[in-house]
Formats: structure tokens, C-alpha cells, sequence
């Protein structure tokens, strides 16, 4: 992997959407060059974050994914940092990339979770299983609830053809005629 060293403005640039961040302004997309008009997308400053020396940074760097996971696109390119993260030398930026991906639609983030069963750490591996179990609780609720939703549906669709069915005069009960000899008594 190549190191990429940053220039003082976008470590500059990076600090202001950490800090911003956490300040709750919302979503960055876009971080413009001093005195230019290109720029470095916000998620590809928080991947650079991933390889800083300080671990607060690196770790903030992984929280900051973990609220980049708005869209399905969003998703795939936080998990992919994410496992960046998931091979950092300090345990604890591992545990945060985990927690992390725990968040993030498991289409996108198992492939990397699964790849964390093999970490080192126990801690790491204890709370990798227990992130998925979370994600497969969550999926059955869905199922369900989605499952259940249709049976409504289907109930009251069934409910309302039966209300607005005309009565048919031929499955009306007919009245059993007296038995010989009592007709007329």
C-alpha cells in the first residue's frame, strides 16, 4: 500500500472536517484545495486519516465513515475503508472499525467482518460474532414484520371481497321442508 504524505492545507482541510463533524453541522462531501478549484473528496481525507501516527486520528477517521453511510454507494466505499481500519496495529481502532461496521447494510460490511474472524485479538473476534448475530437478529425482524404486513394485507383484501360479494340467492340456506304428516298441524 502507498503511504500518501499530506500536504499542511489538507491536513488543515482534515482537522476542519473532524472537527465540524463532530460539531453536528452535518455532511461534507467535498473539501476544496487552498486557492484552487479542484478538490479531495471527504472520504477519501478520512482513508489518508486511517494511515496518520496518531490513533485519535485514526480513530476518529473510522467514526467519521461510520456517518458516511447514507447511501447504498456511501456504504460500500466506508467499508472499504473501514477495512483498512480493521488491520490497524492498535486494537482499539480495530474494535471501532467493527462497531462500525456493524452499522453499515451487511450486503456491504460482512465480507470485511467475516475477514475479522481471524484477528489476533479476541476481543476483536468476540465482538465481530457478536456484531453479526446483531445484523441477523435485525434481518429476521424485518422478515418478519414484512411477512406479517402481507398476512394483514392479505386478510383485509380477503375481508373486503367478502363485504362487497353480492349474496347468492343458491348458497342462501333453504328452509327444511316439516316432516309428512305434521304439515299443516
Amino acid at each position: 500500500m502507498e503511504v500518501i504524505f499530506l500536504k499542511p492545507y489538507v491536513v488543515w482541510s482534515m482537522a476542519l472536517v473532524l472537527s465540524l463533524a463532530f460539531a453536528g453541522c452535518g455532511k461534507i462531501p467535498f473539501i476544496g484545495k487552498k486557492g484552487g478549484q479542484e478538490g479531495v473528496a471527504s472520504d477519501e481525507v478520512l482513508v489518508q486519516a486511517l494511515q496518520d501516527k496518531n490513533p485519535v486520528v485514526r480513530r476518529d477517521a473510522v467514526r467519521l465513515l461510520g456517518e458516511m453511510i447514507d447511501t447504498p454507494e456511501n456504504q460500500a466505499k466506508s467499508a472499504r475503508a473501514l477495512a483498512v481500519a480493521l488491520k490497524d496495529r492498535d486494537e482499539d481502532i480495530r474494535i471501532e472499525a467493527v462497531k462500525t461496521l456493524g452499522n453499515i447494510d451487511p450486503i456491504y460490511s460482512n465480507r470485511y467482518l467475516k475477514e475479522a474472524l481471524n484477528d489476533r485479538s479476541i476481543k476483536v473476534r468476540v465482538l465481530v460474532i457478536q456484531v453479526m448475530k446483531q445484523q441477523n437478529e435485525k434481518r429476521i425482524a424485518e422478515v418478519k414484520q414484512k411477512a406479517l404486513e402481507k398476512e394483514k394485507e392479505t386478510q383485509a383484501a380477503q375481508a373486503a371481497q367478502a363485504a362487497q360479494a353480492p349474496a347468492n340467492p343458491l348458497l342462501a340456506p333453504t328452509p327444511t321442508p316439516p316432516p309428512p304428516g305434521q304439515a299443516g298441524q
